[in-house]
């Protein structure tokens, strides 16, 4: 039977839909996988794979981030050598005045007679109180040898940057500049006013000078460096002015042992202080008023304000942290206790010299603090002394 001319006309059309339908199924298809090229080149065909939508997408993917570079250590050998160098011209002129100070009183132009050897050997009262200025004040130069040792180990082991060793670079740096301003004051003194003397030789500056300036400037080269500079400086002396000003803040390690670290750091402040800033010594066999007594009788409290003071905090933040027991911290409670111990042999030395010369109230008319400053200050050294003698020893971490 025909088929009739519109029916066929239909068929014709729904095949022809069918086959475009499967092609474009097929290029579909087709674009979502790899397929080949043909290239010619110089006659001979290469191919070349199509990369798919995936790889495509992995291609532009950002790159994974690289890390920072390390800090450079906080502490080379450089550091080391050069903390190294200033104790050991430090130790030069502090360690043989303990024994014989008389080449610096000498040098301050201050009287001079007699020595440990013999107490008897003295021949003037105010011989004995310069005697006694001189081994005092020399004894604290005890705890910037140490606090240069500490440091030099910290820069060998790359922890400058810890705050324990930049506080004892500050003190170092205070210290010293300290020491040295007080003494080119007392020279321009007498320079300008010669009618003021004794006052101390240049000598005397220029030994001052070169004994501590390595020191400062070691000590200051590691502030910059690793501790912020002076900014960072300030930072840290206010958060430990916060710190010690609360008495009756303790942590649970540091307990009653850091509220007496406390107690001891105000000590040395406070009599530090009046030495250091008061015409009138709070303990003295004579006061003398030239340029050459006062800055003798004043280095003593420099020493107790910017060195021995400053240990005691860095101590008494180890004691919070239940650190006493790590070596720098030995170490500085050991030389704290040296120190201290070397001031009340001194101050029960002079006190038997002063008692052979027999000195009448007129030869005592200039003294100050008495018998009872002088008790008073003998109990608190030595509660000091065993107390940081004992922690140097056996405290642990």
């Amino acid at each position: 039977m025909a088929t009739r001319p519109h029916v066929a006309r239909v068929l014709r059309g729904a095949e022809a839909s069918a086959s475009t339908a499967a092609l474009s199924l097929t290029r579909s298809t087709r674009a979502f996988r790899p397929h080949r090229v043909m290239t010619s080149t110089t006659g001979s065909s290469t191919r070349r794979r199509i990369a798919t939508p995936v790889a495509l997408l992995s291609k532009i993917a950002p790159a994974a981030k690289t890390k920072p570079p390390k800090a450079p250590p906080a502490g080379t050998d450089a550091d080391a050598a050069a903390f190294k160098a200033a104790g050991a011209i430090l130790a030069v002129p502090t360690l043989p005045t303990l024994v014989a100070p008389d080449a610096v009183e000498e040098a301050f132009n201050v009287t001079h007679s007699g020595g440990w050897a013999d107490p008897s050997a003295f021949a003037r009262i105010s011989d004995v109180q310069h005697f006694s200025n001189v081994v005092g004040t020399d004894c604290f130069a005890l705890i910037a040898l140490c606090a240069l040792y500490v440091l030099a180990d910290a820069a060998e082991n790359a922890r400058l940057d810890s705050a324990t060793y930049q506080r004892l670079a500050l003190a170092l740096v205070l210290y010293g500049g300290s020491s040295t301003l007080g003494v080119a004051l007392a020279v321009a003194a007498g320079v300008l006013d010669p009618s003021l003397t004794p006052s101390p030789s240049i000598a005397a500056l220029v030994e001052t000078t070169l004994a501590f300036a390595p020191a400062m400037a070691s000590s200051a080269s590691a502030m910059n460096k690793y501790g912020g500079g002076m900014a960072g400086a300030k930072e840290r002396v206010a958060a430990d002015l916060s710190t010690v000003t609360k008495l009756g803040d303790t942590s649970e390690k540091g307990g009653y042992l850091e509220y007496y670290y406390k107690l001891s750091f105000w000590a040395s402040m406070i009599v530090g202080g009046a030495f250091a800033f008061s015409p009138l010594s709070p303990l003295a066999i004579v006061n003398e008023y030239t340029p050459s007594g006062q800055i003798v009788q004043r280095a003593f409290g420099l020493g107790a304000v910017f060195m021995l003071a400053p240990a005691q905090f860095v101590l008494l933040d180890a004691c919070r942290r239940g650190r006493l027991g790590g070596g720098t911290f030995k170490k500085l409670n050991l030389a704290v206790a040296a120190a201290i111990a070397g001031i009340d042999a001194m101050t029960v030395y002079t006190f038997a010299a002063a008692q052979a010369l027999s000195p009448d109230a007129a030869v005592l008319a200039d003294a100050s603090g008495r018998i009872y400053n002088y008790v008073g200050a003998l109990a608190v050294s030595f509660s000091i002394f065993g107390v940081y003698l004992y922690q140097g020893i056996f405290a642990r971490k």
